[in-house]
């Protein structure tokens, strides 16, 4: 079964409008630093969806010689002008201090949930806020009535957008599992991926699991993406659809839900 993202992120949205309903609309706050089109195309995208929810948003766009204390002074700025929610959009330009940067947002402001106080306040559980990503990971199992308990759970990749929030997410649930990366060995992360009964992928590694490497039956949660000839693929390719039991497609899977949850943070 193939999941519509699409179908999942509806439910949100609907969530979102009832939260909002009556109450005064503040901006979300999109920062750019450098001259990255994609990033400059992802923003748009999140502004046209805010504006479907009648959110306002703001664009500040930055040229990447600023100092850190010249960045700091942009975040601060912004912070004092009364916003609902700041969004760094990522990957900053090479050379700028990433966790440092992403450290100026307040938790209460930061709907990505990328700062280590936001972070922290979510493994702890003490957020208000929930990662996107996770968030979407979590939609989708329910939506489809997926139970994770007694099953093999192999989350691929550890960084900060998808491995780093899904394994906190899988932790907050008490709910087993593993995780590997590329510096994994090879023998594990093969034995590991083949009896896996639920995996959730976010190395950014085009089409790499393949059906010979998974068995039937098997939850496919594709939240990785990279780029293969013009066009956005995920970590699973194609020929795996019709050997797991629910499979999330790249491009309308995980990324609309993801999209939609960022906005289930905003500070009202």
């Amino acid at each position: 079964m193939i999941a519509d993202g699409k179908l999942v992120a509806s439910k949100l949205k609907q969530r979102i409008i009832d939260n909002l309903k009556d109450k005064p609309k503040k901006e979300v706050c999109f920062v750019i630093f450098g001259n990255d089109p994609a990033s400059e195309q992802f923003i748009g995208m999140k502004c046209r969806f805010a504006e479907s929810l009648g959110i306002p948003t703001k664009v500040v766009e930055h040229p990447e010689s600023l100092s850190f204390d010249e960045i700091k002074k942009v975040i601060e700025d912004i912070v004092t002008s009364n916003v609902a929610g700041i969004v760094i959009q990522l990957p900053l330009p090479e050379g700028l201090p990433v966790q440092d940067i992403l450290n100026l947002v307040p938790v209460e402001l930061d709907i990505d949930v990328l700062s280590l106080d936001s972070k922290v306040s979510y493994k702890n559980g003490t957020s208000n806020k929930i990662p996107p990503v996770s968030r979407a990971v979590s939609e989708i199992f329910d939506f489809y009535n997926i139970d994770l308990n007694n099953k093999e759970v192999l989350v691929i990749g550890n960084g900060k957008l998808v491995g780093e929030p899904v394994s906190a997410m899988l932790q907050l649930k008490n709910i087993p599992f593993k995780v590997i990366d590329k510096d994994t060995d090879s023998n594990l992360s093969k034995n590991l991926i083949s009896s896996a009964d639920v995996i959730i992928s976010g190395a950014g590694s085009s089409h790499m699991i393949k059906p010979d490497m998974i068995k039937e039956g098997v939850v496919l949660i594709d939240a990785g993406t990279s780029e293969q000839s013009g066009k956005i693929v995920g970590d699973v390719d194609p020929t795996c659809f019709d050997k797991a039991f629910l499979v999330t497609p790249v491009p309308g899977g995980v990324g609309p839900v993801t999209l939609t949850s960022l906005f289930l943070n905003i500070n009202l």
